[in-house]
């Protein structure tokens, strides 16, 4: 089987060295391609051996995925405190210029 899921392989880990480098626009790319490879896996695991294979295989898919949603949601939640800030940093600056213009 892992003959057979060569090339799953090689997305898989193009994959987890885009995630270290935490480079999103490969990332996104990659993930095309592991789509297609894991069709093709699931298409040509043809006895218990190769399914579990697979199994083991897209258990370590699923925590890279994993890995990207957490990071994205934390990536998310730090910018949304920045946004908040600069947001109450504006509205300050406004009701400051606004009073400063009626003395």
């Amino acid at each position: 089987m892992v003959e057979k899921n060569q090339s799953l392989l090689a997305v898989v880990g193009q994959l987890k060295n885009a995630i270290e480098k935490e480079d999103w626009d490969d990332a996104k790319k990659i993930d095309k391609h592991i789509k297609v490879n894991i069709e093709h896996a699931v298409l040509n695991a043809d006895n218990d051996s190769d399914k579990k294979e697979l199994i083991d295989l897209l258990t370590k898919i699923q925590s890279l995925y994993k890995y990207i949603i957490n990071d994205t949601e934390e990536s998310r939640a730090k910018l949304s405190v920045e946004l908040k800030k600069i947001t109450g940093d504006r509205k300050v600056a406004n009701f400051y210029l606004k009073s400063s213009l009626y003395r």
